[in-house]
């Protein structure tokens, strides 16, 4: 079954009616290879597709989200993602930039008994593994404003030192 497919599907489960703008935002999700945020998906498709609404996509993405079909990526400041590659991966989030980065993994919780899940009466529809860090180019950006820094606050010390020639 194809993305768009499940996509589709979960709405129609959900008992939403599949209008013209739900399909184009099911067709988004489905080829998207990044991690977008409800303000994007918006402005990329009303650029091409005046016709739809910041209130349907955002309803549709929370429809979808509560059905399991995407699973929301949260900063906790506003910064929320989607997942829509359902493939087993973890995902790297950069606490700086907020780039998220897909590990391919064969099980993100490999070695977790998921048989006691079903014994409890649970049935997971979806995994979430992330990974908080920060990325190479951050972490490189981060070095630089550390020895900017430093540099700064050494020729200050120095400036304000008071000249030893004078002191003569």
């Amino acid at each position: 079954m194809a993305k768009t497919d499940i996509f589709l599907s979960a709405l129609k489960l959900s008992g939403r009616r599949i209008t013209e703008q739900r399909r184009i935002i099911c067709d988004y999700l489905a080829n998207c290879r990044t991690h977008p945020t409800a303000s994007r998906i918006y402005a990329e498709l009303a650029a091409a597709h005046p016709e739809i609404s910041r209130a349907t996509v955002y309803n549709t993405l929370n429809t979808l989200q509560e059905l399991g079909a995407l699973v929301e990526i949260s900063f906790g400041d506003g910064h929320t993602h989607y997942e829509t590659n359902p493939a087993p991966h973890v995902n790297l989030v950069c606490l700086r930039c907020h780039r998220i980065i897909d590990v391919p993994v064969a099980s993100p919780l490999e070695g977790v008994e998921a048989e006691r899940w079903h014994e409890a009466g649970f049935w997971p529809i979806a995994v979430k593994m992330e990974v908080y860090g920060f990325c190479s180019e951050c972490r490189k950006r981060k070095k630089e404003e550390i020895r900017d820094q430093w540099r700064q606050s050494h020729e200050q010390m120095l400036a304000s030192r008071p000249d030893e020639a004078e002191d003569e």
